[in-house]
């Protein structure tokens, strides 16, 4: 299956998590479209300026890849900056948040996955 970027399903939020400013989510996949764990995949545009409020996973975890643009991601309670080909690697039971620190949009890839309660390795005797 191939999605054209043209398909995408273009989402516009005010005040992210609770945070400010607008993100651009565009959706190419959604869980119901899917057979697995993974809840769905989208390319993101927070504007800039623009704040994904701090907030708290649990039962998923959350992956951000950063294609374009710089910020801070609150990690933990942590301010780790972030730029370009950085990868944010949420686990379930712990907190994120993000800040746009640039002047254009920070662009990224996020995808979240539900979190199964199936051992890891299935082990046959």
């Amino acid at each position: 299956m191939v999605i054209k970027s043209e398909k995408a399903e273009k989402m516009v939020s005010e005040k992210p998590r609770g945070g400010k400013g607008i993100i651009i989510n565009n959706r190419y996949l959604d869980s119901h479209e899917l057979d697995n764990n993974l809840q769905g995949f989208y390319v993101n545009e927070l504007e800039s300026s623009g704040e994904i409020g701090y907030h708290m996973h649990e039962g998923e975890e959350e992956i951000y890849y950063v294609l374009e643009g710089n910020g801070i991601i609150l990690d933990n309670g942590k301010e780790v900056p972030i730029e370009k080909g950085d990868v944010i690697y949420t686990k379930s039971g712990e907190s994120h948040g993000m800040i746009n620190t640039g002047k254009e949009p920070l662009k990224f890839i996020g995808f979240i996955v539900k979190k199964s309660f199936l051992p890891n390795k299935l082990y046959l005797k």
